[in-house]
């Protein structure tokens, strides 16, 4: 199969209405924070906006992020994908490509929901925050998706990974913040921490927070799983 083939396929299997639904769901549910605004003139700002709507959005993206890995082993489709070396490649690109255009999707979403704040509400929105959005949230879904896919290439026990991934979106974040309470780390550390992805996105994305450190070492870390992937995958043993 081509890239084309592929790609295709990914997108039959992951552009469904389940997707539509969880955007639909998660808009629905910030639209809560522009109507009190509009009802009550406020206290809320686009950020309440933003992190109530990633309230749904990100725990939604997250699934997505962990399904689209480990569906293929679930259902054993991986065993019939992966016949050589060279539709491993082709399947991981594809597989990128397809989380880029979901993440995109809830990007645009946070987005739209910021442009009906600004027209009901009066409050602050530009171009800018549409591309901030959309950029954030595929960095959220690229990140997460070659993650879970390093981590199935060593462990591929479909439940433990499922649970695996939503401990890694949902719980692991706070986790990790208790390193910010403890005086004796030294700074060095909670700066690690405070920019690592894998603390950094999950806390910074439902206000669009992320600042340019942040979104460029999520990118390097990105581009260094998607590597490692593209160099394993090949060799790894279904």
């Amino acid at each position: 199969m081509n890239v084309s083939q592929f790609f295709k396929l990914e997108i039959k299997r992951n552009l469904n209405l389940a997707l539509f639904l969880s955007i639909g769901f998660a808009f629905l549910f910030g639209g809560a924070i522009v109507y009190s605004i509009y009802q009550m003139d406020g206290p809320f700002q686009p950020r309440n906006v933003s992190g109530l709507y990633a309230g749904i959005a990100t725990v939604a993206l997250g699934v997505y992020c962990s399904k689209i890995v480990i569906a293929d082993l679930h259902y054993g489709t991986i065993y019939l994908l992966f016949t050589s070396a060279r539709d491993r490649i082709v399947f991981l690109v594809s597989r990128v490509l397809v989380i880029s255009i979901v993440s995109f999707m809830f990007g645009l979403g946070c987005a739209a929901l910021l442009y009906v704040n600004h027209a009901l509400n009066g409050q602050p929105f530009s171009a800018g925050d549409v591309g901030n959005a959309v950029l954030q949230y595929v960095l959220f879904g690229v990140f997460f998706t070659l993650l879970f896919q390093v981590i199935s290439m060593v462990y591929q026990k479909v439940m433990q990974l499922l649970i695996l991934s939503l401990v890694t979106i949902l719980v692991l974040p706070g986790l990790l913040g208790i390193v910010f309470q403890v005086e004796a780390i030294p700074e060095f550390v909670k700066d690690f921490v405070a920019y690592a992805p894998i603390y950094s996105l999950p806390n910074q994305l439902p206000f669009l927070a992320l600042d340019g450190m942040e979104m460029t070492l999520t990118a390097v870390v990105s581009l260094l799983l998607f590597v490692f992937a593209f160099k394993r995958l090949p060799k790894i043993d279904y």
